[in-house]
């Protein structure tokens, strides 16, 4: 809750993305006015009429159930973290197990979405590959720059293409 991913989908969509933000009624779990309850949709139009569509969902863990149905469904998620947090690699890596446990399980890339030094994102992954994970590609982007972002989305379908090269 509150790492900016209805930030992330808004850089990336703009207006015309659907939000289910309401207002925020566990201010002490996080101080944030606006809390994300559903999924949130939207397009990113990557020009020549090609379209990429992505949807975003609630970092509660009461709403779980709507992050295994859009889970169930990706063909590739950005797990967002904080690097600077000591809980998120426990966070991680137990969206990490939740997503290895689909049938399909889409790819996966971490983004780090706060300013950290190179080395606490490189100790974050290497924590990551020693929870048994493997190594899983960390990422730092500003969920508010649009630029970062699409860069993000860019590593993420190049892993998507070399994962459909090897089948």
């Amino acid at each position: 809750m509150g790492i900016g991913k209805t930030t992330a989908l808004r850089s990336l969509c703009g207006e015309q993305m659907i939000s289910s933000d309401v207002v925020n009624l566990d201010r002490a779990a996080n101080a944030k006015e606006f809390t994300t309850v559903g999924t949130e949709f939207g397009e990113i139009d990557l020009g020549d009429g090609e379209r990429v569509q992505v949807c975003g969902c609630p970092g509660q863990e009461r709403f779980s159930f709507v992050r295994q149905w859009i889970l169930s469904v990706s063909m590739g998620v950005f797990v967002m973290v904080d690097v600077n947090q000591p809980g998120d690699v426990q966070e991680a890596s137990r969206l990490l197990q939740d997503i290895a446990a689909f049938e399909q399980p889409p790819v996966v890339l971490i983004l780090n979405a706060r300013a950290a030094p190179a080395a606490a994102v490189d100790a974050f992954a290497a924590a990551i590959a020693g929870a048994g994970h493997g190594v899983i590609p960390v990422l730092q982007a500003d969920p508010r720059d649009r630029p970062q972002m699409l860069d993000a989305i860019g590593v993420l379908a190049s892993m998507l293409s070399l994962q459909s090269e090897e089948r």
